[in-house]
């Protein structure tokens, strides 16, 4: 191998790897991104929850439809989101409620 072959060797893996270690760069920063968004459609949707549950329950009952939706946000929190168990116990109230007709949206 001549001294020209080396040199370029030697540029060749110090700019591959300044590529690669831009793109795992990039990358990661795209997920923490994804993470805070994501962190943060769980707190308002755990928020939102929270605040639906009390006043069905306040209410004491619960137009078909609205269960239907209330379900449908708390799997998306609890699985989908990677939500905790805490607002388990207060769907469950929710859930034995008395429930209405379909509602009026």
């Amino acid at each position: 191998m001549d001294a020209t072959q080396i040199i370029v060797a030697v540029i060749g893996s110090g700019l591959l790897s300044t590529v690669i270690n831009r793109i795992f760069t990039y990358l990661d920063k795209r997920a923490e991104a994804k993470s805070g968004v994501t962190h943060g459609i769980r707190l308002v949707l755990k928020d939102r929850l929270r605040f639906l549950c009390a006043r069905y329950i306040e209410q004491g009952w619960i137009y078909e439809d609205e269960l239907e939706d209330l379900v449908s946000m708390h799997l998306c929190y609890h699985d989908a989101l990677n939500g905790n168990g805490y607002l388990d116990e207060l769907m469950n109230r929710v859930k034995s409620l008395p429930i209405k007709g379909v509602g009026v949206k």
